[in-house]
């Protein structure tokens, strides 16, 4: 009798344990619209792209054009990224394929980047950024 008590509670914490979420395995946040405007050393940028970022979710990424975008962005605070890209030196392992240059200074984009929305799910989520290219 002891045993199968034992066994009874034993599956009883398993069953629940195994019902726990994993936050791991959560929902992404809900999307909505974002809309804005970039302007590059004081005039809209012609193109690029811009980038909204959460924590565990990959980028939500949006065209620049005419220094203006619209796209989606996950709803809460987002990380974001304005890049630039034009044609760098060529690669090292392989000279006939050009590298990419981000034009923006490092503090608008990537790791190091100043630059953040707080999306809200029913509000005008309409953003603009001042960015500047890199110092030579």
């Amino acid at each position: 009798m002891f045993r199968f008590a034992c066994a009874a509670c034993l599956f009883l914490v398993i069953t629940l344990l195994s019902g726990c979420s994993n936050p791991q395995n959560a929902p992404p946040p809900p999307i909505t619209k974002v809309k804005g405007k970039v302007n590059l050393d004081g005039k809209p940028m012609a193109d690029g792209e811009i980038r909204f970022m959460v924590a565990g979710q990959g980028p939500k990424i949006t065209a620049i054009k005419d220094g203006t975008f619209s796209g989606e962005a996950f709803v809460g605070k987002n990380q974001v990224d304005v890049v630039l890209e034009k044609d760098g030196p060529p690669s090292t392992t392989d000279p006939k394929i050009l590298t990419k240059v981000n034009l923006v200074d490092d503090i608008f984009s990537g790791p190091k980047t100043t630059l953040s929305a707080e999306v809200t799910k029913d509000g005008a989520n309409d953003f603009n950024f001042e960015v500047f290219t890199k110092s030579p």
